[in-house]
């Protein structure tokens, strides 16, 4: 009987080394899963900064075309017949 106790105390040291392990794993996952929606913030803000850039780019472009530039312009997006 006193075996099934020694190796029960045994057993108690590596399962607290294998629930540290544990512990060590979860939280190197969690450090990457904010690190990853940090990234992916910063990755859609600087899109949105470049759609936002490109927009003002073509906004300064049409207001410098003239009347019959802008009336060829729209002409191009219409459908024929329309």
């Amino acid at each position: 009987m006193t075996w099934l106790l020694n190796l029960v105390a045994g057993a108690r040291g590596w399962l607290i080394a294998a629930g540290a392990v544990l512990v060590s794993l979860a939280g190197a996952f969690a450090a990457g899963w904010l690190k990853r929606g940090a990234y992916e913030d910063g990755r859609r803000a600087r899109g949105r900064l470049a759609g936002m850039r490109e927009r003002k780019a073509v906004d300064e472009e049409i207001d410098a075309l003239g009347p019959a530039d802008l009336d060829r312009r729209y002409s191009d997006w219409l459908r024929d017949g329309g």
